[in-house]
Order: structure tokens, then C-alpha cells, then sequence
């Protein structure tokens, strides 16, 4: 399998690395940045290019699309016009599944592989949090959840190009979608959303660094996810109200703790290594993309998931403009930036 990866920045160094581990793949580089393709070559011995037309002559059967968030559309576009599988890194804007789906239905038997990311999909905590939440808290009341990042942390060695340091690609915004891919896995997928985006802390970066959303869910439960970027300190925590009683996680720590009366074991604790599992579900997820290219398994996330993830971010900073909770609308895609909606009067 000839594999193009596009882009060898943190997460194109990672899934280089971990296609490089599966066999009977063959890979190619492309990125213009000379550093990046020297450094790809001396670790995993690719062969790469600055050329997107020499990189489309090694004539792949895979894109690996690995560019900042604000980039990837055209690389999706070209895989779709020359009907190639693709994986794509999880983004703020979602590509057009009615698109993807044409495409598909261009190609001959065997379809098309079209693979928005899903990493944490592939970590078992989050996997033993949705089995918990269907199988033991009975119906789901509400939940909640907060993701703290430390903005400056993310590559201090790169320039003012680098994407996070820019208001439409803050670490913040984009890690409300990531969150929200494994958030609506485990909990359900909202039907609407209210938000707030503001600057609270003093971080020497442009825009906001707060996103705080309430979501309606299709089942009529509530979530609330906040995601910040104004704390030194990383926490990745939430809890879960249901019928049979309460849970508390952290993924940071691999805690879940229950209050469950009905299991009469009163609270109880699962513990999970979180960072021993974290570069695994990178490798797990590369496998499984592969594995669906193959036709060995169906890929378990879709664009018109993703464009719902994507939806409910613009619906809440819409919200934030409104005043209204506002519909999540699949076909509503994320604005430039957080606060250049085009805003209408109608109640």
C-alpha cells in the first residue's frame, strides 16, 4: 500500500511513526519545509518531497493529511477529485459529507475510505467511560466536562506561523470539536447549543482563551463542556448524572468513580494508565484506518458525525453573538473566526 503522508509537524512526526511500524506499506513525505523532511528521513528513513505534484507522481493509494487544521480542505478535496482514501486529522470545519459521499459513489466496488480522526475512540478509558455510561448509569440526566490546556506549552520552538498561535486556530477552539468527537460517543449527540468565548487569562496570545458550551442532546439530557487555555495546569475531568446515580472521571489520572446504588458496591474505582495508552491509540487508530482501507473493518467515525461536532462549536459561538440558544445545523460550519458570524435579527 503506497501511502502519502502530508505534513510531518507533531502529528505528521506521529503518524509517520506509526505507519512506518505496520507492515506492507511503502511511505512517502510531502512537506515544504526542509527541516521537517531532513528530520523525517534521518528518523524513519522515508523517502520525501517539497513538490505536491512529484508526491502525487509516487502515485499513492493513501493521503495521510496531517497539516494544520485551516489547511486541510484542499488536501481532502484532492483525495475526493482523485478518488483516493484519505485520513484526516479531527478539524474545526468539517468537509461537506454530501461531497464525500458523491466521491464514493464515483469510485469503483470497495468504496472510498473517507477517515476524519476519532483518536480517542482508541483509548480504552474512554471506551470503559461509554460502556459505563450505557450499560450502568441508566438514563443519562446531564453531564459535564473540562479540558484545561497549556497554550504555551504547544511547540514553544516554533514561530508566530505556527497555527496555534492565531485566533482562528487557538489550541482552545480547536480542542472543543477533539473533545466533543469523544464526548457525544459516550454521552450522545447534541441538538442545540448555547456558548460563551471570552479572555480571562493574561497568556501572550491573540483572542479568546475560554469556550464554555450547554448543549441540549437528542436525548434530551444536558452537557456542558468548557475548554481553556488561560491555566498553567492541565486537567482533563467530568461527571455524569443518570438514574442509577452519579459518576466522576479523569482521564488525566485513568479515575472513574461510581455511586451507583444499584450495584450495591457503593463508590468504586477503575484505573486506567492514561499516558501509557496515549501514544498506543495513535497506533491503534493508523492500524484501524489501514484496516478499513483493506476492507478488514468499517472506520467507526464519519464526516457527517463530524460535520454535527463541527456544527455544535458554530451553533454555541453563535449563541454567543445571538444571545439564543442556537440549532445545531450539520450545514452550519464554523465562521473564520469566533465572533464573524453573520448574525440575523429574527428571534
Amino acid at each position: 500500500m503506497r501511502i502519502l503522508q502530508i505534513g510531518a509537524g507533531s502529528m505528521g512526526t506521529r503518524r509517520l511513526r506509526d505507519l512506518r511500524a505496520c507492515e506492507g506499506v511503502e511511505v512517502t513525505l510531502f512537506d515544504q519545509r526542509a527541516d521537517r523532511r531532513a528530520a523525517a528521513a534521518s528518523r524513519f528513513g522515508v523517502a520525501s518531497t517539497a513538490s505536491l505534484d512529484e508526491a502525487m507522481a509516487t502515485e499513492p493509494d493513501v493521503l495521510v493529511i496531517s497539516t494544520p487544521p485551516d489547511q486541510h480542505t484542499d488536501y481532502v478535496r484532492l483525495a475526493l477529485d482523485t478518488g483516493r482514501h484519505f485520513f484526516c486529522e479531527a478539524d474545526i470545519w468539517a468537509f461537506d459529507p454530501r461531497a464525500v459521499a458523491a466521491a464514493n459513489a464515483r469510485r469503483p466496488a470497495g468504496g472510498l475510505v473517507a477517515a476524519p480522526s476519532c483518536t480517542l475512540y482508541f483509548h480504552p478509558f474512554v471506551q470503559e467511560l461509554r460502556r459505563v455510561v450505557r450499560e450502568e448509569l441508566g438514563t443519562l440526566h446531564a453531564y459535564g466536562y473540562v479540558l484545561s490546556v497549556n497554550a504555551p506549552s504547544w511547540h514553544p520552538g516554533e514561530g508566530a506561523e505556527y497555527y496555534a498561535r492565531h485566533r482562528a486556530t487557538a489550541p482552545a477552539r480547536e480542542m472543543v470539536p477533539f473533545e466533543l468527537i469523544a464526548l457525544d460517543h459516550i454521552f450522545g449527540t447534541p441538538v442545540a447549543a448555547s456558548g460563551r468565548v471570552v479572555r480571562r487569562g493574561g497568556l501572550d496570545l491573540p483572542g479568546a482563551d475560554s469556550w464554555s458550551l450547554q448543549m441540549e442532546l437528542a436525548s434530551g439530557a444536558t452537557g456542558q463542556l468548557t475548554v481553556v487555555m488561560a491555566s498553567p495546569q492541565t486537567a482533563r475531568q467530568g461527571w455524569a448524572i443518570g438514574d442509577r446515580g452519579f459518576i466522576r472521571f479523569d482521564l488525566l489520572t485513568g479515575t472513574l468513580e461510581r455511586a451507583l446504588p444499584d450495584l450495591g458496591d457503593g463508590y468504586s474505582r477503575v484505573l486506567c494508565d492514561w499516558q501509557q495508552e496515549y501514544e498506543p491509540m495513535y497506533a491503534k487508530e493508523i492500524s484501524a484506518f489501514l484496516a478499513a482501507v483493506r476492507g478488514e473493518a468499517a472506520w467507526p467515525y464519519s464526516y457527517d458525525s463530524a460535520a454535527v461536532v463541527c456544527g455544535t462549536l458554530a451553533a454555541a459561538e453563535l449563541s454567543m453573538l445571538t444571545g439564543r440558544t442556537e440549532t445545531v445545523d450539520p450545514d452550519r460550519q464554523p465562521a473564520a473566526l469566533p465572533d464573524a458570524y453573520a448574525v440575523s435579527s429574527a428571534p
